[in-house]
């Protein structure tokens, strides 16, 4: 880690906690691999929701790896379903060639 722009001092005050989960990435192949795990996963969901029983749910892709999925996500992102709709539907709708808000919400913009 020191070849990697880090100094001796700056390695001796990383606690034993973070020092386990950087282990444990790179265990996992999480660094320096997330490439092949962003190609593998849609594969891999693919494939076992083609295999899978016809009444049995789709297995999303979050699913599959969930421990290094887990990785990727920011908590400080999470937005209940409804507002990821809304907010979804906003950015599609403001593509729109001559898209004015205030033909929505009664012309309230927020």
């Amino acid at each position: 880690m020191i070849f990697n722009g880090h100094t001796e001092q700056y390695i001796e005050t990383i606690d034993e906690e973070l020092f386990t989960e950087i282990q444990v990435m790179y265990a996992d192949g999480l660094l320096g691999n997330k490439g092949i795990f962003d190609a593998m996963t849609p594969v891999t969901a693919a494939m076992f929701n083609y295999l899978r029983a016809e009444n049995a749910p789709a297995i999303k892709s979050t699913e599959i790896f969930p421990w290094v999925h887990e990785y990727t996500v920011d908590p400080s992102n999470d937005v209940d379903p409804e507002t990821a709709v809304s907010n979804s539907l906003i950015g599609w709708m403001t593509q729109a060639k001559g898209f004015k808000m205030d033909r929505f919400a009664n012309g309230k913009s927020n």
